[in-house]
């Protein structure tokens, strides 16, 4: 925290699941735990990072049921995807009009990107709403 106070390098990598992670949360009107929402964050931005072929498919899926024993949620219901996408738009982490996400080159190896689209976002977001 000491070498990046303004989260612009090293500390932003923290951040991983904060931008659909805070979205979530403010749809959620903070109805769930901010660790709840990051979790549903996590597993949607490590589903980008597996479609981008990042990460392996069984990275994945050891990332998203890591949260499982937690008690940590892995799946919500009763979302509205194109509001939780519009309300990233929102999100503090933007930079010059795009958004910031953190994502995983493998585990352990977060990397900053700002080229997610609406439709990596949407997909993600499908992945986790239960139905």
């Amino acid at each position: 925290v000491e070498k990046d106070p303004t989260e612009k390098g090293e500390r932003a990598l923290l951040n991983f699941g904060h931008t659909l992670g805070h979205a979530i949360e403010k749809y959620k009107n903070f109805q769930m735990l901010h660790g709840e929402c990051i979790a549903l964050g996590c597993v949607a931005a490590a589903h980008i990072s597996w479609k981008r072929q990042m990460l392996s498919e069984e990275e994945y899926y050891e990332i998203r049921d890591m949260f499982v024993p937690f008690s940590l949620p892995i799946s919500i219901d009763d979302v509205d995807i194109q509001e939780i996408i519009a309300l990233t738009k929102s999100d503090k982490k933007m930079e010059h009009g795009k958004i910031k996400f953190i994502l995983l080159k493998k585990i352990g190896k977060a990397v900053i990107d700002n080229t997610v689209t609406d439709e990596e976002m949407q997909a993600a977001l499908q992945e986790i709403v239960y139905s």
